[in-house]
């Protein structure tokens, strides 16, 4: 009996959302202290939620992107990141309305 409520106990805790990567709560902000790691045409971005006060920086991003996504919610999920050297290239998010 113990094992199966055990068991059942980690099922529950591993479908759970702990970072609210499906959440429509995080923004695309700059990071101004990481602007010397790229090239001039780019910002350096930091996608941050203030919900749970979690982040992930060194990321970057074109600048006319970035003026474009800037302030608006989009669900970590949605994120697509080239993969490369850091910073990290954001080339898409899905805008979405906040939860």
């Amino acid at each position: 009996m113990i094992k199966y409520v055990i068991g059942l106990s980690l099922l529950l805790v591993s479908g759970c959302d702990w970072y609210h990567k499906n959440k429509c709560e995080w923004y695309l902000v700059p990071e101004p202290d990481d602007i010397d790691k790229v090239e001039p045409g780019w910002v350096s971005l930091c996608a941050r939620n203030y919900e749970i006060n979690r982040q992930r920086c060194l990321l970057k991003a074109k600048l006319n992107f970035a003026k474009q996504v800037h302030g608006k919610p989009f669900r970590y999920n949605s994120m697509e990141v080239k993969q490369g050297p850091y910073p990290k290239e954001v080339t898409s998010i899905t805008v979405c309305k906040p939860d």
